[in-house]
């Protein structure tokens, strides 16, 4: 029992703990973050604006993205329902009356139903799920950019 009251004893144990008290705010500190990132759902409003639609999801899909890099898997983890009704409420919002736009909304859906599909997978590798879904954003933000290039040119 003497043991336990000598300084360096006492000291180690001081330091044990406030490493562990550390270690465990910053964890809270980035689910925070990440939480706080993901907490408002954005209603937007019905509109026949295909483009401004496919901008808008394009847009939380980059943010999707750059979030994934910095964070990784936990962010897939916690936040991809959110995205996923994200973009489906931006789809939703879309009025189809055009062909063009029926050509958004699938690409949208598209999109929608294959990240829905990742976060159904069984996980056996975390990294290389992380690295799937990052491909398939990848892909999406660059089809939908082409698409939007496009649809610029064919009406300026």
């Amino acid at each position: 029992m003497e043991n336990f009251f000598r300084p360096e004893i006492i000291i180690a144990i001081v330091l044990a703990i406030l490493i562990v008290f550390f270690v465990l705010f910053r964890i809270m500190k980035r689910r925070q973050q990440v939480k706080t990132e993901t907490e408002t759902l954005r209603k937007p409003e019905r509109t026949e604006d295909g483009p401004a639609v496919m901008a808008a999801s394009l847009s939380i899909l980059q943010s999707y993205k750059n979030n994934l890099n910095k964070y990784g898997y936990p962010y897939f983890q916690e936040t991809t329902p959110f995205v996923l009704q994200q973009l489906r409420a931006e789809a939703d919002s879309l009025v189809i009356e055009t062909k063009a736009n029926q050509q958004i909304f699938d690409l949208l859906q598209e999109n929608y139903h294959g990240l829905a599909d990742f976060q159904q997978v069984s996980i056996t590798d975390k990294k290389k799920l992380e690295l799937e879904v990052l491909n398939h954003v990848n892909k999406t933000i660059i089809t939908w950019r082409n698409y939007l290039r496009e649809v610029g040119e064919s009406n300026g």
